[in-house]
């Protein structure tokens, strides 16, 4: 299988024309975030590494403010953020579209997006996959792990314990308050409220949402 490349000779530029910023190992330590980016390790649902262990968390701005409200909120129940995966590049969104067939036979857009839709991770005001975490980093408990295709991943699963599904509903009210909306499908996965408007499964490939210099900033290989 193949992994992804970054061109970094066009990173910059890349994060510069599309609004996007790198958020920092400097920058999560200030706010008390943390990363646990699984696409860099084989514990994820392709079970191989996909994005380079280095992978930058690459995020729109203004998504980046939302999770400091979000997470300064959330610290004072003690709790706080870690980020799973934040902007995609489209080849990692084709490579998981195909595995996804490959192993379960058929396409599925509600639990992988269609890359020639472009999902809502593969766009400039990107969506994030946040998970709660105690002030050390250690996940809460929660209905399911990230990316579980079953039926716990739904918002209204009830039959996980009390515990979790108070973890899973905190998370996603703060998440509102701040303009980041859930999908229904998968309460990890947040999407900022103007791409509400679009629809779940929009067509992004005709509107300006679409990152420029992508193809040239990451391969795989």
């Amino acid at each position: 299988m193949k992994s992804l490349v970054i061109n970094y000779d066009n990173l910059k530029h890349f994060y510069d024309i599309n609004d996007f910023i790198i958020v920092t190992d400097e920058m999560l330590k200030k706010e008390n975030m943390f990363k646990n980016f699984v696409y860099e390790t084989k514990n994820n649902f392709v079970n191989f590494p996909i994005y380079p262990k280095d992978m930058p968390i690459l995020m729109n701005n203004k998504i980046w403010k939302k999770l400091i409200m979000v997470n300064r909120e959330l610290k004072k129940s003690n709790l706080c953020l870690t980020i799973y995966d934040a902007y995609r590049p489209i080849q990692v969104q084709e490579l998981f579209w195909e595995f996804f067939y490959e192993k379960y036979g058929y396409y599925d857009e509600l639990k992988v997006a269609n890359p020639k839709k472009r999902g809502t991770h593969n766009i400039k005001i990107n969506a994030v996959d946040i998970l709660l975490s105690n002030m050390d980093g250690i996940v809460a408990s929660l209905p399911c792990d990230f990316d579980d295709f079953s039926k716990k991943s739904n918002v209204e699963y009830n039959g996980c314990g009390r515990k979790e599904k108070y973890n899973r509903d905190l998370l996603i009210s703060v998440a509102f308050k701040y303009g980041l909306i859930v999908n229904p499908g998968e309460w990890w996965h947040y999407t900022d409220e103007s791409i509400q408007d679009y629809g779940l499964h929009y067509d992004y490939n005709n509107t300006d949402l679409v990152p420029l210099e992508e193809k040239i900033t990451f391969l795989l290989k």
